[in-house]
């Protein structure tokens, strides 16, 4: 079955937007990724901490959040210029080590494939709709939508602040990007594919 219909079937997307998708008639699904802390490079204290912190931030929210964990095959060559474009988003004491750590996934990568743990949120609000053809942007219950979303995502920002993990919004390519792989569609889109608002 071509990945277009299985996208259909178990994620029926009627529109996908700048930042948020509208999922069946009426739900709003907005993804983010998270820039995730090195847990295991903590101390025994240090984690301690960090795990009440992250089940205090857990308690507190008052709706919904899918947490997603995707493994991804490394293009090594990608990897590698991608870590050396977000250097500043490494952890101030880790920056120093960057090349060493270049030179060990080069050799390691020689011998084996790579995996990459990726992290996402997915936030979805519900509207209350009873027509059948697809909202368009602008219309009331987008613009409804789009602010609830945002205020979700400002307290999930502020909930993880603490703990050193910053989450980032899918937009456009990267939202469309995620929906595609994470629905077997590999990490690769097809040529031709087209970012403009569809409805």
């Amino acid at each position: 079955m071509p990945v277009a219909a299985r996208m259909s079937q178990m994620f029926p997307i009627r529109a996908i937007g700048p930042s948020s998708c509208l999922v069946g008639r009426d739900r709003f699904t907005a993804v983010f990724e998270t820039v995730p802390i090195n847990f295991g490079l903590r101390s025994k204290k240090d984690q301690d901490r960090l795990v009440r912190a992250y089940t205090a931030f857990l308690n507190g929210l008052r709706f919904p959040v899918e947490i997603l964990v995707r493994s991804d095959y490394v293009r090594i060559d990608d990897y590698l210029g991608d870590l050396k474009e977000h250097e500043e988003d490494i952890e101030p004491h880790l920056r120093p080590s960057l090349g060493d750590y270049i030179e060990f996934i080069r050799a390691t990568a020689s011998l084996q494939h790579l995996v990459r743990r990726r992290f996402f949120i997915l936030l979805s609000w519900q509207g209350a709709d009873s027509r059948t053809r697809p909202l368009r942007r602008g219309e009331v219950l987008w613009d409804e939508a789009e602010m609830e979303l945002e205020r979700r995502r400002d307290q999930i920002s502020a909930g993880l602040k603490p703990l050193g993990i910053r989450i980032k919004m899918l937009e456009r390519e990267d939202l469309f990007r995620f929906l595609y792989a994470s629905l077997g569609g590999g990490q690769s889109l097809p040529r031709g594919t087209s970012w403009v608002w569809q409805s």
